[in-house]
């Protein structure tokens, strides 16, 4: 395999052991452009993976290897756009209601403005208005300038463009720190996780949701699975998760599958990506004007709940 130029190989992002084992060769395109990375790394992105996927020998963590160059994933997460993330607005809203409930329940999280809540990676602002909603003190932080002006112009957030790094908070000054759909994207968990554990009240929350690289329908699906995508650079499973999550100063409280609700003509055009032959039963549904209902599925995803130690 040609390692094309902007693209670097690198130590294990968990343990930094330079052996590994290749579960997936790569099969990089012939020409990689600023606007084919742009088209990439949206929320929405559907890109095949064409990036090798490995195995680390010594903590076993699933990582891209090689991968793009940090600072042109950042810059490339800036420039994009993604008119198709934000159409499930009001869905992402309903299942992040029922998570923010769900945490309340189970650890006892106050639902009122003395809570505040940090969202990292916030796309178009849905779980921030999910959680202001429900009387939260919210602030999101979204590396796409898109995104991010929808959620201060559609919804009224408070939204900072850029990364963590790029802003300076109080120590432990907020209740609530999330990473939805994130963590998997960010070229250096260690560091953005040290930087939150800096953040968070002694007695906060983390939560934390990502695709499990060890669940069934993961290893059912194998290549096929719909999360093997180039804008994910890490794959977890429970046990590098968790020695991840460790290794910052967390401990984890509860894992569990998490389940989230999307148009159902949404979900079929997604799994189209993978399985053309959806696209058939994708058109017939939209035709019965059915695409609209709301479906809750689960392919996957998991959730962390975590605690500073």
């Amino acid at each position: 395999m040609e390692k094309p130029q902007d693209f670097e190989t690198i130590p294990c992002p968990l343990c930094t052991a330079t052996t590994f084992d290749v579960i997936y060769p790569g099969s990089f395109p012939a020409e990689i452009s600023q606007e084919f990375l742009t088209e990439i790394y949206r929320s929405s992105s559907d890109q095949t993976l064409f990036e090798q996927v490995v195995r680390c020998r010594e903590c076993h963590l699933v990582y891209l290897n090689p991968r793009l160059n940090p600072d042109l994933i950042i810059n490339s997460y800036a420039e994009g756009e993604d008119k198709a993330f934000i159409e499930q607005d009001s869905m992402r809203i309903r299942t992040f209601k029922t998570a923010l409930k769900d945490l309340a329940k189970r650890h006892q999280l106050v639902l009122s403005g003395k809570t505040k809540v940090l969202d990292i990676g916030c796309a178009g602002g849905a779980f921030l208005r999910a959680a202001r909603d429900l009387r939260l003190t919210v602030t999101g932080i979204e590396p796409s300038r898109w995104l991010g002006e929808y959620a201060r112009t559609k919804h009224g957030l408070d939204v900072r463009s850029g990364t963590l790094s790029d802003y300076t908070f109080p120590e432990a000054s907020f209740d609530l720190v999330t990473l939805w759909d994130v963590i998997e994207h960010i070229p250096n968990p260690k560091i953005e996780l040290q930087h939150i554990h800096r953040l968070l009240a002694p007695q906060g929350l983390l939560v934390v949701n990502y695709p499990d690289f060890g669940s069934l329908v993961a290893k059912f699906l194998g290549k096929k699975w719909p999360f093997l995508l180039s804008v994910h650079l890490i794959y977890y499973t429970p046990e590098t998760i968790r020695k991840q999550l460790e290794e910052s100063g967390f401990k984890i409280i509860r894992l569990c599958m998490h389940w989230q609700t999307l148009e159902l003509g949404y979900i079929l055009r997604r799994i189209a990506q993978t399985f053309p032959f959806v696209r058939f039963i994708a058109t017939l549904v939209e035709k019965a004007g059915l695409g609209r209902i709301p479906i809750v599925y689960w392919m996957g995803q998991t959730k962390v709940v975590a605690k500073k130690c």
